[in-house]
């Protein structure tokens, strides 16, 4: 083979070798089952595909969130790009360079994407040109010293055609250097003979990502060279900031002198913590969007904590929201998500009917009947009554009572916020967060909450109670049919408190009818969704969050993995009865390096080694079957003499050979193991004693 011949030659530096399907055990890239006793042969495989798809539909929502946050800054950015070489102070010395900075710690990676977007194919129905702009993004490991910085700024645009064709190869030889600005210069011009641009309307708009990682003098180098090319050179920069727009990163860090050439314009993002509330309550708690998981106030709790203590980027939520899906898929009863999740009747019932899904089947039979979806069973001949088809009927009837519960609740619980949010309006304190309200709210426990604001309800004056009726009315006038259905009692109420202030009566008395309706409402609706039937397939809870996963500790995990191997492997990979002899090489050099002290001796340490393999090999003979043992006797050899010494001479000599070819191979393993403790800086290398080498973890593992 092709890959066997580029493994043998020492010239070859990387080797590509092509992935092998049949080498691959399980084929269907599925993870077997945490709970193969209630989980039926073809779980895992349905429970991957309705996960996919509920978080398929609840990342469409938020990223759609996502995009209605971006819209405004990406607008502005763009507005400034046009009007900039335009919309300038007169009576200047000199031009000065456009400099766009978007400031923001929890910015989508999507935020640029969308800027470029939207210079480069944006339309002006005015003069009908496309592309207008042409952008180039610049990463911190491009700008080591000011030479790279300007060879990747140049190379960004030139290596584009002017007339909007495939890309361009230049040849070195016959051209100016790549990082000379010279060469940007040339092929502007050619851009703008290409489009007939006499105006110059294009702009060459830089996107600075990281902006604070980068380095300040190749900064300040890479902002006076361009500046001395404007406008004949229509340069913009935006720089992508992380820090807070009060105090200016920019003005802090860099002199008046380079800031004089500079015409800084700052575009913020919404707050951190408004646009993680705003995704959440439009996500989860909106009553028109109905996402297939809904999250528990555990969730909540951590992504809040995660969000303001680790770091507050839009990607961390969806990454956290994501892991929160998988987790609850893990749950066997998960696969009965969606409506009809296991097919028609027929191809359920044949499903659930085969030998190796009667645990799932048992275990489905047994939640439905803890829940009373169906009637006790009173004698061993109801079982016979208890179908498959009975079953799934009583899950869709669990599934509708849950969907409308949940609907109920979140439109109650938006009816709190607007109550919250007009009081907050005039004048009224207002302690508890969104989160909060949202965490209490899961788990029944805002009594406190709109019991004050009911009490608060009833003592407004009549110029606020006239407001707060005419909002209350306009809210179940936007709500959908089916909630109007089911809340027709208390619009009604509503509907009557309207008209009574039509008629001008007492406002005192009105205050009071509503307040108590809106208690007994509250009182109704929003309860833990706990009490619902089945409600664990639908519904997160108060299950943990594996944060393990979304914040790894690898330098524990690695030395765990090395002192006990055999936690992370099988049962069945396992042979004999000693740990030790299932060591690995790596942890049986581990286990030396750690009981030696900050300098180790290579032979010291290899002949450790080498010890431990043999009293591994010896153990091994001892547990052999001996010859006899299997009933079989051997006649004794009768050779004597000279025939015998000869055989005697080979059978030593073979003995010699094996020897020396297990002292090779220990050594090989020897070496292939400490170079992977190498690998994974255990160790260091020391100039002063070429037989030593140097530890570099001294804690002790727990």
């Amino acid at each position: 083979m092709a890959v066997d011949t580029d493994l043998e030659d020492v010239n070859q530096t990387t080797v590509y070798i092509p992935f092998d399907n049949s080498d691959d055990a399980n084929t269907n890239g599925v993870p077997p089952s945490l709970f193969p006793e209630r989980d039926f042969h073809q779980g895992c495989q349905l429970r991957f595909q309705t996960c996919k798809a509920a978080w398929g539909k609840c990342l469409k929502r938020m990223q759609e969130l996502i995009h209605s946050l971006h819209a405004p800054v990406v607008e502005s950015v763009v507005e400034q790009v046009r009007k900039s070489y335009t919309d300038e102070l007169p009576g200047l010395p000199y031009p000065e360079l456009p400099v766009i900075s978007v400031t923001s710690s929890s910015t989508s990676s999507s935020l640029f994407d969308e800027i470029s977007f939207r210079l480069e194919e944006s339309t002006d129905e005015l003069f009908d040109d496309l592309n207008d702009h042409f952008v180039t993004h610049v990463f911190p490991s491009d700008c080591a010293t000011i030479t790279g910085t300007m060879k990747t700024i140049v190379t960004g645009f030139v290596s584009r055609s002017p007339t909007g064709g495939p890309d361009i190869k230049r040849k070195p030889s016959a051209s100016l250097a790549a990082y000379d600005i010279a060469l940007l210069e040339a092929w502007y011009r050619a851009v703008c003979n290409a489009r007939d641009d006499r105006h110059h309307r294009s702009r060459l708009v830089i996107v600075m990502h990281d902006f604070e990682q980068l380095e300040p003098q190749v900064v300040q180098d890479m902002f006076e060279i361009c500046s001395l090319h404007i406008p004949c050179l229509p340069l913009v920069f935006i720089l992508a900031l992380a820090s807070p727009p009060s105090p200016s990163y920019i003005r802090a860090t860099y002199p008046h002198s380079m800031l004089a050439l500079l015409q800084v314009r700052d575009c913020p993002f919404p707050l951190a913590e408004k646009s993680l509330h705003d995704i959440l309550l439009e996500t989860f708690f909106d009553p028109v969007f109905e996402p297939d998981i809904m999250i528990g106030p555990t969730t909540i709790d951590f992504v809040v904590e995660f969000f303001t203590r680790h770091t507050s980027s839009l990607d961390g939520l969806l990454s956290i929201l994501q892991l929160a899906h998988m987790k609850h898929f893990e749950e066997p009863l998960s696969v009965l998500v969606p409506a009809q999740a296991l097919g028609r009747s027929k191809d359920a019932s044949r499903l659930l009917l085969t030998p190796d899904a009667f645990p799932f089947l048992d275990a489905l039979f047994a939640r439905v009947h803890r829940s009373a979806l169906i009637a006790p069973v009173e004698h061993a001949t109801s079982w016979r009554d208890a179908t498959v088809d009975l079953l799934l009927s009583s899950v869709e009837t669990a599934r509708d009572t849950f969907r409308m519960r949940a609907k109920l609740f979140r439109v109650a619980f938006r009816l709190v916020l607007l109550v919250q949010q007009f009081m907050l309006v005039h004048g009224h304190k207002i302690v508890q967060t969104m989160p909060d309200l949202m965490c209490l709210a899961l788990r029944g426990r805002l009594g406190g909450v709109y019991g004050h604001l009911c009490s608060t309800i009833r003592n407004l004056p009549a110029a606020q109670l006239e407001d707060f009726v005419q909002e209350v009315h306009d809210f179940f006038e936007n709500v959908p049919e089916d909630v109007k259905a089911e809340e027709d009692e208390v619009i009604s109420r509503v509907e009557t408190a309207y008209k009574m202030f039509c008629r001008e009566e007492n406002a005192q008395e009105i205050s009071d009818l509503l307040g108590n309706w809106l208690s007994d409402y509250f009182k109704l609706r929003i309860v833990a969704l706990e009490d619902a039937p089945l409600w664990d397939i639908w519904y997160t809870g108060s299950t943990p969050f594996p944060s393990e996963l979304i914040n790894p500790s690898p330098r524990a995990s690695i030395l765990a993995g090395l002192i006990h191997p055999q936690d992370y492997v099988s049962g069945e990979q396992r042979n004999g009865d000693d740990e030790d002899d299932d060591l690995p090489d790596i942890s049986i050099l581990f286990k030396g390096y750690l009981e030696s002290a900050k300098m180790i001796n290579v032979y010291d340490w290899f002949q450790s080694f080498v010890v431990f393999l043999e009293g591994r090999k010896r153990r091994v003979e001892k547990t052999r079957i001996p010859d006899g043992a299997d009933g079989t006797s051997r006649t004794p050899s009768r050779k004597k003499g000279k025939q015998k010494q000869v055989e005697d001479e080979v059978v030593g000599e073979d003995a010699e050979e094996d020897e020396e070819e297990w002292l090779v191979e220990v050594q090989a393993r020897f070496i292939r193991a400490l170079q992977e403790l190498d690998y994974l800086g255990f160790i260091k290398h020391t100039g002063r004693k070429v037989d030593h080498v140097m530890r570099t973890v001294f804690d002790s593992p727990e």
